[in-house]
Order: C-alpha cells, then structure tokens, then sequence
C-alpha cells in the first residue's frame, strides 16, 4: 500500500503545477474604470461649444453661448401693446419732427427728463447725488434714436478710448431689440446690444462710441454721432443713432428692452469703472429681463 501511494501524490503534484500554466486560471488584473471629471475629458469628448468672449468690465461676466444670428426681416416692427419690463417706469421716446444738432448743448431738448440716479455698481465708492447722477431726453425719428443727456460729475475722469471707454466717465445703453420674442429669456441672445457713448476728454481724446454685443458687431459702429462739453457740475452728452446699429425698423407704438447708464471714475489719469448708475435699479448687463423699457410715441407724447 505505501509503494501505490507515492506516485498518486507525484502524480497529483504534477497537475497542480500544469494547472498554473493554464489561461485565465490566475486571477485577473485589478482595473479600474475612471470617473470623467466636470469637463468631460476623462472619457468623453467634450461637445464643441462656440463662445463669444465679453468685453472686459468690472462687472463680473460669464462666457456667453452664441446664439444664431436672426436677420432684420425677422425682427419685428411693432411690439404688441402694453408689453412692458415690471422694472420701473417705460422710458418714452418722443417722435422728433426736426432732429436734434448734435453738438452737446442740450438747449433744444424740450421732451421728458428722465432721472438716472440708481447705483447697480460700486455702491460703496459712490458718495451721492453729486459725484455721479444725470438726467436724460430720449427722441427718435424714422432714421435714428436720439440721447442726450446732462451728467453730475464732481470729477471728470476719461482716459480710455474703444472697447475700453467704460473704464471712464462715459455713457451705456443696453437695448433689447426683439422685446416680445424673448420676452423671458434671462441671457443675452444676438437681438441684445450693448453701447457705449464717451464724450472723450474735451482735447486730445475725442468723444465716441463703442459697441461689445452682439460680439459679431463688436467695434465701432457706423453712423453714430456722439458730442461731448464740460460743464461746472459735471458734462453733457448727445449722440444720434442710426436704427441701423440695432437691426430694427421702427413704428410708433414700438417697444424694446432699456437700460441706459453712467459709469463714473474719479482716479485722476487712472482707467477704472468704480460704479454704474441707471436709470433702472435693478439693471444687470447679462440678464435683458433686469432692464427697463423704451416706448416710441408721436410727436404729441402720451
């Protein structure tokens, strides 16, 4: 019995050993299926999104999605009645029989003065009425959108141009151009603009205007006409502004997104937006919902 035995215990050595040999018979190696991360770049490709990158500001913007571009016929000529932003009072715009010279006297604008005195930016370096409010007049006609508008400045600072004049005592108008399309929409879409009036420094700067949205109209836009004077309690500014700029064909009756603004600097040859009063209190750049509304009316107001 102990002769059989030994080569029973070979034998079963033998298999063992072969047995290790064997595909798959030791056990697999440990793998670990990563986690993507918050870009999607871990696995997945991410989806090719096409951005418009905002002009600087001292406001904090987010990269906005371009939106496709809508052309003039689709845009409307009339707006329907009552539509109006529930932010403030509906600005109204006065049917103009002769147009305004544009030469920064503000002595022929005899329409409602409406005041701008709502800080949306900056609040603890704005001191008051007198470092930075104004007062404006708004007018249109078949051609263009008339603004003129007498600013309180206790010191006049300017010494940006272009895409950076807001980083100076300077004007800006956000314009919702297709208010009853996107009534609800609370993020720029291509029918929002964005411009910028400068009444340069009264010598080597001249005065100007700058467009940022829609970023593929960004630049200086043909045909506006802006005018600047220095005045004891601050300046003046007007501009003439073709309809052209914002793509609409305008009818009395007409209502659009507004907001329009004064950005104030009181560091002396420095460039800084250190507040932005409105006319809209609630008025942010990259939500039309937070603007405020512009109405044509005849030439006999309402």
């Amino acid at each position: 019995m102990r002769r059989q035995s030994i080569p029973l215990i070979l034998i079963t050595l033998a298999l063992a050993a072969f047995a290790c040999d064997i595909p798959g018979a030791a056990p697999p190696t440990p793998f670990s299926i990563p986690t993507p991360n918050q870009t999607l770049t871990a696995i997945f490709a991410p989806t090719a999104i096409t951005t418009i990158v905002p002009p600087p500001t001292s406001e904090s913007l987010p990269t906005v999605a371009v939106t496709p571009a809508e052309t003039l016929a689709a845009l409307p000529t009339a707006t329907p009645a009552g539509l109006s932003r529930p932010n403030g009072t509906p600005v109204e715009a006065v049917l103009l029989t002769t147009a305004p010279t544009i030469d920064g006297d503000l002595a022929e604008w005899t329409t409602n003065a409406y005041a701008l005195t709502q800080v949306t930016y900056g609040a603890s370096r704005w001191s008051g009425l007198a470092d930075a409010s104004a007062v404006f007049y708004i007018g249109w006609d078949a051609s263009r959108l008339y603004v003129a508008s007498r600013v309180t400045d206790d010191k006049f600072v300017q010494v940006s141009k272009g895409e950076a004049l807001y980083l100076g005592d300077s004007l800006e108008i956000q314009f919702d151009a297709n208010l009853s399309a996107d009534f609800g929409a609370s993020s720029l879409s291509s029918d929002d603009y964005q411009l910028g009036l400068s009444p340069g420094n009264f010598g080597s700067l001249a005065a100007q205007s700058y467009l940022w949205y829609p970023a593929t109209k960004r630049g200086a836009p043909a045909g506006v006409v802006v005018a600047g004077r220095s005045s004891s309690s601050g300046y003046t500014l007007e501009a003439a502004i073709p309809w052209t700029v914002f793509g609409v064909l305008p009818a009395e009756g007409s209502r659009y997104g507004f907001a329009i603004s004064v950005s104030d600097n009181d560091a002396a040859g420095t460039a800084a937006q250190q507040s932005l009063i409105s006319n809209v209190s609630t008025r942010t750049l990259v939500d039309p919902t937070t603007w405020g509304t512009l109405v044509l009316v005849g030439s006999g107001g309402t």
